[in-house]
């Protein structure tokens, strides 16, 4: 492991102590983990000069190649977003999007309008009746409902089928184990942490009402080709050809956009929406439910473009200073977010974490979906799962072929 990589994983240990939850998962050198637990509290400038510092190493990082810039390019938005949080953990009043700025390097806009409303009039197409929107959805969240005690098993169930549908189209390793586990009383509907040596824990919060939509989609979005996938791959191929620095993954930094926004697609590369429709049945067979699948399967695409309101919904609250009675309204009518759900969605625009995290599904989302249709589905999923890629390099990439969205270092 060179310096730069020990310092930046000291940083990001060090940085976790004064910015809770910095620090997702952690399998690199357990002797870094004991320097950085044993010490004084850091202060938050001294760790904002050690980012500028580590900056400036990775700007003169040895090495020629694709490799080589790819990875200065990583160290330099990882950095940024580090010095960003270092400052506010040291009480620095940072105006909200220019705080996201910092984070993620990809200048946000909020999704149009008339964006969600053309997903919310595919929904409406979907499901033919009586009543209006919301109280059609409603009977259909109703219908599609699993059991509590029976989404974990549900989940564990479907991620078995996502992984022989990932295993045909992509490579992955031989040797890999999720450890599955049930979760209450979270700010998250679910959570994988890697454990090393291609094992991963996914945690499920089933408190949450889960319709068996969502119950494949979790199962491909945190194991198959998701969030596990991308752990097990990249310490084939990143730590096992010695870069120490992805030892460790993070919250609210660039690499979280390119992982929440793979996770989010990765389902379409492995299945089309008919072996997702026939998915949804096996599932619903299992938990004793009953629909139509195919209109099953519009209704959840487009709910999950629908989550970009929540996002609007955040820059409503922290950037315009709206009433919650307003941002609920908001996610309601405009987001068709179910009544027992608002709760949660207003807690997580409240988290600490949560409330600038959000934009790394909505914005990876945004830019890796033409990034894949440039590369190919499968030969740029593969690419996301094992290179040291950055939103600054697929940016580079749309650009070179004028399809830019606008994102830096």
């Amino acid at each position: 492991m060179d310096e730069l990589a020990q310092r930046y994983l000291l940083l990001g240990l060090r940085l976790d102590r004064i910015s809770p939850r910095f620090v997702d998962s952690y399998v690199g050198p357990p002797e870094l983990a004991e320097i950085a637990r044993s010490e004084p509290e850091p202060f938050s400038a001294e760790l904002h000069d050690e980012a500028l510092a580590l900056r400036e190493l990775a700007e003169n990082l040895d090495g020629d190649g694709p490799a080589a810039e790819r990875r200065r390019l990583w160290f330099l938005g990882q950095l940024r977003a580090m010095s960003a949080l270092a400052r506010r953990a040291g009480g620095e009043e940072i105006a909200y999007l220019d705080l996201v700025d910092d984070l993620f390097g990809i200048p946000i806009q909020p999704t149009p309008e008339s964006h969600l409303a053309a997903a919310r009039e595919r929904i409406d197409s979907a499901l033919p009746g009586l009543g209006s929107l919301h109280e059609r959805l409603a009977r259909l969240r109703a219908q599609l409902r699993v059991d509590p005690q029976l989404v974990l098993a549900a989940v564990e169930a479907s991620a078995a089928r996502f992984r022989t549908a990932s295993r045909r189209d992509l490579q992955l390793p031989r040797a890999e184990t999720i450890d599955w586990q049930a979760a209450h009383d979270e700010p998250w509907g679910a959570w994988a942490g890697f454990l090393g040596q291609g094992r991963t824990q996914i945690k499920i919060n089933v408190d949450l009402p889960t319709e068996v939509t969502l119950i494949a989609f979790l199962a491909a979005h945190e194991a198959y080709p998701g969030h596990h996938a991308e752990h097990v791959v990249k310490e084939q191929t990143l730590i096992g050809s010695g870069l120490g620095e992805a030892t460790m993954r993070t919250m609210n930094t660039p690499e979280a956009v390119l992982s929440e926004g793979l996770a989010d697609l990765g389902r379409e590369v492995v299945m089309t929406d008919g072996e997702l429709a026939d998915e949804l049945r096996r599932i619903g067979e299992t938990a004793g439910v009953r629909a139509d699948w195919a209109a099953a399967v519009v209704v959840r695409r487009s709910l999950n473009e629908l989550q970009a309101a929540t996002a609007n919904a955040a820059i409503l609250l922290h950037r315009d200073g709206r009433a919650e009675r307003e941002i609920r309204e908001y996610l309601t009518e405009v987001g068709a977010t179910a009544p027992d759900r608002l709760d949660h969605s207003m807690r997580v625009l409240r988290d600490p974490v949560n409330k600038t995290y959000i934009f790394t599904y909505t914005e990876g989302v945004r830019l890796i979906r033409p990034w894949l249709e440039m590369q190919g589905q499968t030969v740029g999923f593969q690419r996301l799962l094992s290179e040291q890629l950055s939103p600054a390099v697929l940016m580079r990439d749309l650009q070179a072929a004028d399809l830019s969205t606008g994102a830096r270092a």
